[in-house]
């Protein structure tokens, strides 16, 4: 009789555990059960029970004599610990000159509390298999109630725990449109200011001050936007060498003095096209799991180079759609305990973490996957036990005609079109208003949608463009869009919030599509929105 392969246990088959103190039966009993292809442990004490009785048990056969009194509070002991999902087999051979009348004493006890089956001497062979075999289709079916306990339980959590980033996001999203809101005032009548004062001078270096911290502050509320996967989708050309060395302050004070940080960033670097919040949070995110792998006293590298992806190197990632080109990689390594192969086939997958209840959300290497994916890079972790991890982010370079491009983009911001500007906060539309005037375009504006929609009834031609805020009380911005639509389909809507781009998408606050610009805004960023808005569209001018 060959054992049924379902009855592996969690970690290789299921042991029988023979617990025959005095005699020959106990040798017989393991040759026996041996010869059947079953894993077999003996033991003859009770010390050497207690021994026994481990994950791997599967069931328990044991002579009537063995039920000392040591044998049977350790097995009771055991029995009485068992997990809900547990209910250990115990195959009883009885003494051979017992009368036929009902257990008593410890035997009694024993089949009150255990799943156990009498057998009795002699006993046929056979019908010592047949019952081995049976106990242990039953651990193997406790076995599956345990693996779908566990997985349910995994379930459970990670809802949890999505359920409180959902709740964390949620809250991050008001902030940022009260604080947004703000620092778009702050920010905007800044850059107003300082236009107005000569370069170099001592009020004008001040006013930069003042803009540095909008934007530090700005890049603070990103950060948190960013852990709940709602941040804002903003390419822009950057240097990754840049990015790196206005970081450094901040990750040596994440590092601490316990490990050595080691830079390593070419001067001639080309530049890639990428979200800077999020390119931050990739570094940042990368920092931090080499620090959680590595001890006190250890080394943490940060290097860039400039990398050509070509066919070779797409034959050997074959299951990746993979862009030829020109690429910046920029590489995290550590020195740290490394990863197994089972770690590295699950390490990008969200909640997944191998660190302890609390100390992870495991969404660091799957925040950095997202990111790269979306910035068209690609992302590979090279990693062996002992010999530390290295997070290789690939991303693609921006060549210097690309740069050219981006440069004439930003140039032609100016225009002389009339544009209605409608948000509900006044200091905000002021900005706007002021902001727009400065690049030479008429503006009217309009305190609410209700306001809006009176203007431009009395309006002899219609608007260039509209640029209005979606969240108002009354007639909201999508409302006011859809009620322009119907008035002149052709009138560009540009919509602004301080609410983050994904969260409005995730909601459809906004068409499809349709321009959209997330406070704080810099007056050039407004500028650059508002000109490709008029330059995409079909209204008459």
């Amino acid at each position: 009789m060959t054992p049924n392969p379902l009855e592996a246990g969690p970690q290789g088959p299921e042991v029988v555990v023979v617990h025959t103190p005095t005699g020959r039966d106990g040798v017989l009993v393991a040759e026996l059960l041996r010869a059947q292809g079953y894993v077999v442990r003996r033991s003859a004490s009770a010390a050497e029970l207690g021994e026994q009785l481990d994950d791997a048990a599967g069931v328990v056969v044991l002579a009537e004599e063995g039920l000392q009194q040591d044998a049977a509070r350790i097995l009771a002991g055991h029995l009485a610990s068992q997990p809900s999902w547990s209910d250990l087999p115990v195959v009883i051979l009885t003494a051979a000159t017992r009368p036929r009348t009902p257990p008593t004493g410890r035997l009694a006890e024993l089949l009150e509390r255990a799943n156990a089956t009498l057998l009795e001497r002699p006993v046929q062979p056979v019908t010592l298999v047949s019952a081995v075999h049976a106990a242990l289709r039953a651990r193997a079916r406790q076995h599956q109630v345990r693996r779908y306990l566990e997985e349910r339980s995994r379930a459970e959590e990670q809802e949890r725990r999505r359920q409180r980033i959902e709740a964390i996001g949620s809250l991050a999203g008001g902030v940022a449109h009260e604080v947004n809101n703000m620092l778009a005032v702050m920010l905007g009548f800044t850059d107003l200011a300082l236009r107005q004062l000569p370069p170099g001078s001592a009020p004008a270096a001040d006013l930069q001050e003042v803009i540095r911290a909008g934007e530090r502050a700005a890049r603070i509320t990103q950060q948190l936007l960013a852990f709940s996967r709602q941040q804002p989708n903003q390419p822009v050309v950057l240097s990754v060498a840049a990015l790196v060395r206005e970081l450094l302050k901040l990750l040596h004070q994440t590092l601490g003095a316990e490990y050595q940080l080691i830079i390593d960033l070419p001067a001639d670097l080309p530049s890639v096209r990428a979200d800077r919040i999020q390119l931050e949070q990739v570094l940042i995110n990368l920092v931090l799991n080499a620090r959680d792998a590595t001890s006190p006293g250890g080394t943490i590298s940060i290097s860039a180079q400039t990398v050509e992806l070509d066919g070779a190197y797409a034959q050997r990632h074959a299951d990746v759609a993979l862009r030829q080109g020109p690429y910046v990689m920029l590489s995290v390594t550590d020195t740290g305990r490394g990863m197994d192969a089972e770690t590295l086939e699950r390490a990008f997958e969200p909640f997944y973490t191998t660190k302890g209840v609390g100390q992870g959300t495991g969404l660091g290497l799957s925040t950095v996957y997202g990111i790269v994916k979306q910035a068209a890079g690609y992302v590979w972790i090279y990693s062996e036990p002992g010999y530390g991890t290295s997070v290789k982010v690939y991303l693609p370079a921006v060549l210097a005609a690309e740069r050219r491009a981006d440069r004439s983009r930003q140039a032609g911001l100016r225009g002389e079109e009339r544009i209605l500007v409608v948000e509900d906060e006044e200091m905000v539309r002021h900005m706007a208003c002021r902001a727009l005037e400065e690049f030479g375009y008429s503006v009217l504006e309009a305190m609410d949608g209700s306001a809006a929609l009176e203007l431009l009834d009395s309006l002899e031609e219609p608007v260039d463009l509209v640029l209005c805020d979606i969240v108002m009380p009354g007639v909201s911005g999508p409302t006011l869009g859809a009620a322009i639509a119907e008035r002149a389909p052709g009138v560009p809507i540009v919509y602004m919030s301080g609410y983050p781009s994904q969260d409005v998408a995730r909601r459809q606050l906004v068409p499809e599509r349709a321009p959209f610009i997330q406070k704080p805004f810099r007056p050039e960023d407004l500028a650059a929105k508002v000109r490709a808005a008029l330059d995409g569209s079909s209204a008459p001018r």
